[in-house]
């Protein structure tokens, strides 16, 4: 598993927008970092930390990891100190179990819907996320990977079933960390994204909603070795 990743150490955000606008910001930021693989699981956090990496106050830090410590993807330690939580093995197993049936059906919505523009931006990142396994390079592989499902997932235009997989993106996220090296030994993963494009320019539901849990069982193949109960 990759030490470290160095996803803290971005720009800092405008302090010239609201209060408001500053604890969104640093939710969106952590959210996106969480979902794909920017924190590690059982990284510890502090809300000065955060604030520092950030540029903002302590009250937008506070007020964003509330938010993600209701949804489950963060745990308080004490009053100063944040966990990412460590899934065990059935806790993921679950999660699996319910992907399987979500990712594959929005995914068939968005066979219909994407556009030829959106597909080709598709393409690029499937790209990059080739050259990521390629040259072992762990945070920009979940992130092109992460990139590549929510963009088909997203354009489903089911808004409420997106919001559901992206919750479940924010459990399992930190966990993929996990996959590496092993994972970068493999192309399969690529293998399915590429079957994943093809059904796409076919407008194919069921053949992409195949492509997509392809693409998770193997991932998952890697993960249960590794996870404790």
């Amino acid at each position: 598993m990759p030490s470290n990743p160095p996803i803290l150490n971005s720009p800092s955000i405008d302090s010239q927008t609201s209060s408001q606008t500053l604890a969104e910001q640093t939710y969106l930021r952590l959210h996106r970092a969480l979902m794909t693989g920017g924190l590690l699981p059982e990284q510890v956090l502090t809300i000065r930390g955060i604030a520092e990496s950030y540029g903002v106050s302590l009250t937008p830090a506070r007020e964003a990891i509330q938010r993600l410590c209701a949804a489950g993807a963060l745990t308080i330690e004490n009053a100063r100190t944040i966990c990412v939580p460590r899934l065990d093995i059935e806790t993921y197993r679950e999660i699996l179990k319910i992907r399987l049936e979500l990712e594959p059906m929005a995914a068939h919505e968005a066979a219909y819907r994407m556009s030829n523009e959106e597909i080709e931006r598709l393409d690029g990142v499937m790209a990059d996320h080739l050259e990521a396994i390629k040259a072992g390079e762990a945070h920009r592989t979940l992130t092109a990977n992460t990139d590549f499902h929510m963009s088909i997932y997203r354009a489903s235009e089911q808004a409420v079933l997106v919001g559901i997989i992206e919750s479940l993106y924010l459990r399992v996220g930190p966990t993929l960390n996990w996959l590496f090296p092993q994972y970068c030994g493999s192309l399969a993963g690529h293998q399915a994204h590429r079957s994943a494009i093809d059904a796409l320019r076919r407008r194919d539901g069921n053949a992409l909603a195949q492509a997509i849990r392809d693409d998770l069982l193997h991932g998952s193949s890697y993960l249960l070795r590794w996870l404790k109960p």
